[in-house]
C-alpha cells in the first residue's frame, strides 16, 4: 500500500490578494476556532509535544474534530493496527505523506468527531485536552507515541481563527485552502491529495506528485506569489500561541 501524498503549498504574504487570485471571498469561507495541546510544564520556547512528533488539535464551529497526530512517524514504528487507515461511524485514521515545500514526511492521524460546539466549550473552560480524547485516540497516543512525550497534565492553547474553502479549482487540480489568523500571523495553506494509481511503482507515483506540487507552484510564480519556504504553519503558530501563553496576565 503507497500512502497517499498530501501536497501543501504555503503562503504568508499577501494571503488577501492570494485569496482574490483563487476567487475565494473571506465571507464565504467556513470559519472555526482551533487550540492546540501543550504540555502544562511549558515555559519556554520549547514545545515538548511538538518536539515528540505529536500533535493535538481540537477545531470547533458548525462541526467540531480533535485529531491526534504523529508527524513524523514511520510504519515500523507504529503498532500492527494503526499502519492501515480506517473509518468508523464518528472516528477515522489515516496515514499519508505530507509534502510542504522541501520537507517528506509520513503522518499518522487520529481523528474523532464531535458535536458542534462541544469542544470550544470545553477548552474555553480549561478543560485539560487529555480528558476529551476519544477512547482509541487514548490507545493510539499509548501503543504508538514515542516514550518521554507528554500525553497527560495538557494546556490548550488558542484560539486562532480557521477560515476553509473547499473543492477549488486551481491549474487542473482540486484544492482546499486553509486561513490560519492569530496575534498577526496571517498564514494560507494550499492543499491537494494525491493518490497512487493500481499498480504504480512508488518512484513513479513521487515523481508525479512532484510534477504536480511544481504545476501548482508556477501558478503561485505566475501570479507574483511567493510560497513560503519556512517551518509548518503548525510550528509558527504554535510559537505565537505559546508565547501568549506565556504573557503575564495584567493586573490593576
Amino acid at each position: 500500500m503507497l500512502p497517499p501524498i498530501e501536497i501543501k503549498i504555503n503562503l504568508d504574504a499577501e494571503v488577501p490578494r492570494a485569496l482574490s487570485v483563487l476567487e475565494c471571498p473571506p465571507e464565504e469561507g467556513r470559519r472555526r476556532s482551533i487550540w492546540f495541546a501543550e504540555a502544562r510544564t511549558v515555559d519556554g520556547p520549547a514545545l515538548p509535544l511538538f518536539a515528540g512528533h505529536l500533535i493535538i488539535r481540537m477545531r470547533s464551529g458548525d462541526r467540531d474534530d480533535l485529531t491526534v497526530k504523529l508527524r513524523p512517524c514511520s510504519l515500523e514504528d507504529l503498532a500492527p493496527r494503526w499502519r492501515r487507515p480506517f473509518d468508523d461511524r464518528d472516528f477515522s485514521y489515516r496515514v499519508e505523506s505530507d509534502w510542504s515545500g522541501s520537507q517528506h514526511v509520513l503522518a499518522a492521524s487520529a481523528v474523532s468527531r464531535r458535536p458542534p460546539g462541544s469542544l470550544a466549550r470545553a477548552m474555553q473552560s480549561g478543560t485539560d485536552p487529555a480528558e476529551v480524547l476519544d477512547p482509541a485516540q487514548r490507545q493510539f497516543l499509548v501503543t504508538c507515541t514515542p516514550g518521554g512525550v507528554p500525553i497527560d497534565h495538557l494546556v490548550p492553547l488558542g484560539p486562532i481563527v480557521s477560515t476553509t474553502w473547499s473543492g477549488i479549482p486551481l491549474a487542473g487540480h482540486t484544492v482546499d485552502l486553509e486561513r490560519w489568523t492569530v496575534d498577526g500571523l496571517d498564514l494560507l495553506e494550499i492543499s491537494v491529495q494525491i493518490r497512487a494509481s493500481p499498480g504504480e511503482s512508488i518512484e513513479a507515483f513521487e515523481s508525479r506528485a512532484d510534477d504536480e506540487r511544481s504545476t501548482l507552484e508556477s501558478f503561485f510564480h505566475g501570479h507574483r506569489l511567493q510560497p513560503s519556504v519556512d517551518d509548518t504553519k503548525t510550528r509558527r503558530v504554535l510559537s505565537v500561541l505559546v508565547r501568549e501563553h506565556m504573557r503575564p496576565t495584567n493586573r490593576p
